[in-house]
Order: structure tokens, then C-alpha cells, then sequence
């Protein structure tokens, strides 16, 4: 077999959130005197958390709490910001806020029963592991590497380099599967490994240089011979 690893992102490859985040946030803001429409707010997040993400465990809040207040100083601030983001924060801690893409968990469980390892590499923070167990999917992975606990941030290679030591394979030998092709796919294969772009609405045919599935269930074939 070529693979002994698969290695996934988390949000948006394997869950999604329940509504966009733009819709998330503008439901708990509308309690807070907020306007803004879910539109404006989904594009400020994507403005400032793109090619980001938390960088130690200590300032993970923080540093969410920052993003947060950018994005509602682009849309117009909401009344008690503190209480907002408490609230924010604890939506997206479990599957209140996270539900799976329909084939994640057959796909992890046929992935398993092919003896490969499985690993998790997201720009999220320790809260990843509350939603993995509360979606009842912690126990497909043997590593989780995330941007809070590495110290680095997908694009950078360095977050790669820890996802294949704690994988303990050697990089060519690892499938990234990821949603994003600047942030999962092109930095995956500039670290050494193989990689899949997933795209379910067809949102980067123009990418034509980087292998696409619109499935999950497509991985399956990339690991088999």
C-alpha cells in the first residue's frame, strides 16, 4: 500500500458547523444589539482568520477573543463584548456548534480497518478535543497536532514536520486531506507529503495543478491500489 497515514483537517473536512460561522455569530450578537448580517460578519472572519490560528495553549482564548473583536469592530461592535464572546466561545466547544459531514464516520472507521494511522492537523485549539469526542470520533486518531499545541500555524511547514513525528512515518508516506489549498494541500506537499484537496462545491476547479474529490468516501480509493 502506498500510505501508511492519513493526516486530516478538522474543520470543514471532517465536521462542519451547524449553519455558517457567519450565521453562528450573528444568532448570539442579535442578543447583544448586533445588526450586522450574517454575510458581512462571514467575510470579515474569513479576512482575519485566514492563514492563522492560535499559537500556545495559554493565549488560545486571547487570541480568539482578538479575532472576534476585529471582526465586530469591521461590523459594528456588539453591547457586553465579554458575555458575546463567553458565549461564542463555548458554541463552538462541542456539537452544539460541530456536526459531521454525513460520510466522516465510515469513511474513518474503513480507513482504520486498512491498518493505517490517523492523525488530525488544524489552525483550532484544545477545544478540538471536546468536539472530536462529543461527534464520537476521537478514537479513529493517533495523533491530533494542533496550531495551540505546535507553536505554528498551517502554511507553515514546521506544523507539518510535528504531524509526521507524532505520526511516526516518513512524509511521502502520508495522505493530507484538506479543504483549503493554501493553508492544507500546497504547504502539505512542500513538506513532503501527498495530498488531496477536498472540495464538495466545486469552488477551486480553476486549482487544475492539485488532485480534487468532492467526497470524503474518495480518499478511500487514493489509499487502495
Amino acid at each position: 500500500m502506498k500510505f501508511r497515514a492519513v493526516l486530516f483537517d478538522a474543520a470543514e473536512t471532517l465536521f462542519t458547523t451547524r449553519g455558517s460561522v457567519g450565521e453562528i455569530y450573528a444568532s448570539i450578537a442579535s442578543r447583544h444589539g448586533s445588526r450586522a448580517e450574517p454575510e458581512a460578519i462571514q467575510a470579515a472572519f474569513a479576512r482575519h482568520f485566514a492563514g492563522s490560528g492560535p499559537l500556545s495553549v495559554q493565549d488560545q482564548k486571547q487570541w480568539w477573543k482578538d479575532v472576534v473583536h476585529r471582526v465586530f469592530t469591521d461590523v459594528g461592535m456588539v453591547e457586553n463584548f465579554d458575555e458575546f464572546f463567553d458565549r461564542l466561545y463555548d458554541k463552538f466547544r462541542d456539537s452544539q456548534g460541530w456536526m459531521l459531514f454525513p460520510e466522516t464516520f465510515q469513511v474513518l472507521e474503513q480507513l482504520r480497518g486498512l491498518n493505517l494511522k490517523l492523525g488530525i492537523i488544524s489552525n483550532f485549539d484544545t477545544r478540538v478535543y471536546s468536539v472530536l469526542d462529543s461527534l464520537g470520533i476521537q478514537s479513529f486518531f493517533d495523533a491530533v497536532i494542533t496550531s495551540s499545541e505546535a507553536g505554528y500555524s498551517k502554511p507553515d511547514s514546521r506544523i507539518f514536520n510535528v504531524a509526521v513525528e507524532k505520526l511516526g512515518v516518513p512524509a511521502p508516506s502520508i495522505l493530507m486531506v484538506g479543504d483549503n489549498p493554501n493553508d492544507d494541500v500546497e504547504p502539505a506537499l512542500k513538506a513532503g507529503l501527498d495530498a488531496v484537496l477536498v472540495d464538495r462545491r466545486d469552488r477551486y476547479i480553476a486549482r487544475t495543478k492539485l488532485r480534487r474529490i468532492s467526497s470524503l468516501r474518495e480518499v478511500l480509493t487514493e489509499v487502495t491500489p
